[in-house]
């Protein structure tokens, strides 16, 4: 795969996971500052680097996990990547 499209594809995967974590901040307190914003965002493109790090990992699978609308910022079964 070459490297540019590995590279869009974990841009698309670290805004699903911040569109994820934001849902749930929102629901859960209803407030969100922008401290809270900023930490969601590091987090979504740390653990988006982390989870795509491998050349063998699935990215497209990751990406289509995480936009399902039960998607958590868990670890996804069967994985062996670490949440940050």
């Amino acid at each position: 795969m070459p490297e540019e499209w590995r590279l869009l594809l974990r841009f698309v995967l670290a805004q699903r996971l911040e569109i994820n974590a934001i849902e749930s901040a929102l629901k859960n307190s209803k407030i969100l500052t922008d401290a809270q914003i900023k930490e969601i965002r590091k987090q979504a493109l740390q653990t988006a680097k982390a989870w795509s790090s491998e050349e063998g990992d699935d990215v497209l699978k990751l990406i289509g996990i995480h936009s399902s609308p039960d998607a958590v910022m868990l670890v996804p079964a069967g994985e062996d990547k670490e949440p940050l």
